[in-house]
């Protein structure tokens, strides 16, 4: 059983190693990840601000946040996708992930009246 394990582990290393090496994003993969990161602080920030607050259209605002936060988590998940794909797959749909967080980027800028840069 002792020699079983030592085979698998093995097995596995070069796949573990060229994930690694894969895994070194482009900058504008980086870009695109921090840009995901600042709106999910921003909506996190919003959010605290709307629980302190009383006002009469409180239950909208708060939809309307949650419901771009679900749209960034969505444009998220989308772009681990598309990290893991081999090119040209992989290529399009980056391109499909930083033309949909654009989209939601001007989305929270009119509705939210927040410039993002």
């Amino acid at each position: 059983m002792g020699s079983n394990h030592a085979l698998r582990n093995s097995e596995t290393a070069p796949k573990v190693q060229s994930e690694s090496v894969r895994r070194n994003d482009s900058p504008l993969e980086n870009e695109m990840e921090n840009r995901i990161e600042n709106l999910d602080k921003l909506f996190d920030s919003i959010n605290a601000a709307l629980d302190q607050e009383s006002f009469s259209d409180k239950p909208h605002a708060l939809d309307l946040v949650n419901d771009l936060r679900v749209k960034m988590k969505a444009i998220h998940n989308m772009f681990r996708v598309a990290k893991l794909l081999s090119e040209p797959a992989r290529e399009s749909m980056i391109s499909r992930v930083r033309h949909s967080l654009n989209d939601l980027e001007e989305v929270v800028a009119s509705h939210l009246g927040v410039e993002l840069t």
